[in-house]
This record gives C-alpha cells, structure tokens and sequence, in this order.
C-alpha cells in the first residue's frame, strides 16, 4: 500500500481535483484507492457527490479519538466506481488545531489510523488542506510519498519553498524512510510565456521527479461542480487524458522502485 499525500499550501491550485481524478484513473486501471478528504472544506468528499453534512463521523473523529474506539474502517464510504473508497471531511475538522493540540504525539494520529485499516489498498490518496498546520502535519507523517501540486502560475514557487521546508523537518526525523517529493504542474497554459517560464523552473528543481503537467481544462472545473470525477463526466476529455497518463506515470514510478529503489531529491536541488 502506497499512502500519497497531495499538498500545496496555497488553495485553488487543483489538489482536490488531482485526488479525485488521479484516485479514479488508477481505480480504472484495477487498483483499489482510498481517498482520505483531510480539508475541512469537505471538497474531495463533495467532488465524489457527497454531502459532507450528512456524515455524523469523519475522519476528524478518528484523529481526536483520544480513547481509540473509533475504528477507522467504520467510515470507509465506497463510491460507484469499481475500486475506489472514500473517508469524509466536513467543517467539524476546522478546529483542529486546537482540538487536537493536547493529544498524546497529535502529528502521528492519522498514521496511526492509517495502519489499521484492514482493506488491501493499492494507494491512499490524501487531499490535503490549504495550510501547513496539524492536519498537513499528520499528512506527511503518514506518506511515503507528497505529490506538491504547482500551478504554473507567477510566485507559484514561494509556496513550494515553504513546503520544502517544513518537509526537511519531516525527512529530520524520518531517516529510516525519508518522504519523497514529487512535483505535479497544473492549470498549464503551454501557450503563454510564463506557463512555459515557471513549468521550466518547477522541472529544474524536482527534476527528475517531475510529472507531466495538467492543463487547463474547462471539463475539470465542471465536473467538480456536478459532484463527478473527470471518467464520469467526460471520459474523453483533454483533462481526463492528462489524468490517464499521471496514472500511468504513477504506477510506473513504484514498479521502478521495486527493481531499482526510491529516489530521492536533495534539499537543495
């Protein structure tokens, strides 16, 4: 089980659109992909066409379960595509700051959880909130991998750096098994000048660990506001191509690893 955690501290860069879209590409080529909706805001539970409302218990229960009776597994939701799983979020997350402050190690909880689920998944897709605070916090610590997504847009890099950052305190006590960053360019206009100036920038400091990038597309936005994931609503689409072949890179990346090992990217590449 591969747990990946999708991350940019900026919002509206497409997080929640590459977890749903990329959960739904791999779940088409047979894998089995959980979804952890970790934002507050509930927007990959509503991308699935949920209604973060109507869940009494989210993942922000399991992470204040100070007792440890909620089973993580209870909230597990599967969705009607073949393969692929939902844990809600709602805005009873959006203290979590403070409600999760006096818990015994409070960054370890969802890696915690995580290990007991019982369900063989092939990935855990983490969609993370727009901050670097508790609940990212406990996203990384749980990762094996953090796919930062980029838009290529300008000072998109400053928010990286800052990622950077509190990844290379994450990495400092982790050194059995550093997080590996990936870097994935979204909202990509390879007609304009600074589309091309900043996707050049984010392949010089992740290279290799660059994926191809996510264009703009129309279809994207839309299928987010019909409560759809990109293979429902338009399966043809540019934007759902672009997804086929993150999912393809993906898979490809960790049947590499099996054969040649992890790779991993200096602090100050």
């Amino acid at each position: 089980m591969k747990v990946i955690a999708i991350a940019n501290h900026k919002g509206g860069v497409g997080k929640t659109t590459t977890t749903v879209n990329l959960a739904a590409c791999l779940a088409e080529k047979g894998s089995e992909v959980l979804i952890i909706d970790l934002d507050p805001q509930g927007n990959a539970t509503s991308h699935l066409g949920f209604n973060p409302n109507d869940f009494e218990e989210t993942i922000n229960d399991v992470l204040n379960d100070s007792s440890n009776k909620i089973d993580i597994n209870d909230l597990i939701v599967e969705h009607g595509t073949k393969g692929l799983y939902l844990i809600p979020a709602n805005l009873a997350m959006s203290r979590a700051d403070l409600s999760m402050s006096g818990l015994i190690e409070k960054d370890h909880r969802l890696r915690k959880a995580i290990k007991k689920l019982r369900k063989g998944f092939d990935f855990v897709l983490i969609d993370c909130p727009p901050s670097l605070a508790t609940l990212s916090i406990n996203a990384f610590f749980a990762a094996d991998d953090v796919i930062i997504v980029v838009q290529t847009q300008p000072m998109a890099l400053d928010a990286v750096n800052m990622i950077d950052e509190t990844l290379f305190e994450i990495y400092s006590s982790r050194p059995d098994f550093p997080i590996v960053p990936y870097a994935l360019p979204t909202m990509h206009d390879k007609l304009t000048t600074v589309s091309k100036t900043v996707l050049n920038a984010i392949n010089e400091k992740f290279n290799p660990n660059t994926f191809s990038p996510i264009h703009n597309n129309v279809k994207l936005k839309e299928a987010s506001g019909y409560g759809k994931h990109i293979l429902e609503y338009d399966p043809v689409c540019a934007g759902a191509t672009d997804y086929r072949r993150l999912a393809k890179d993906i898979l490809k990346v960790y049947d590499n690893e099996k054969n040649e090992g992890r790779r991993y990217i200096s602090r100050d590449s």
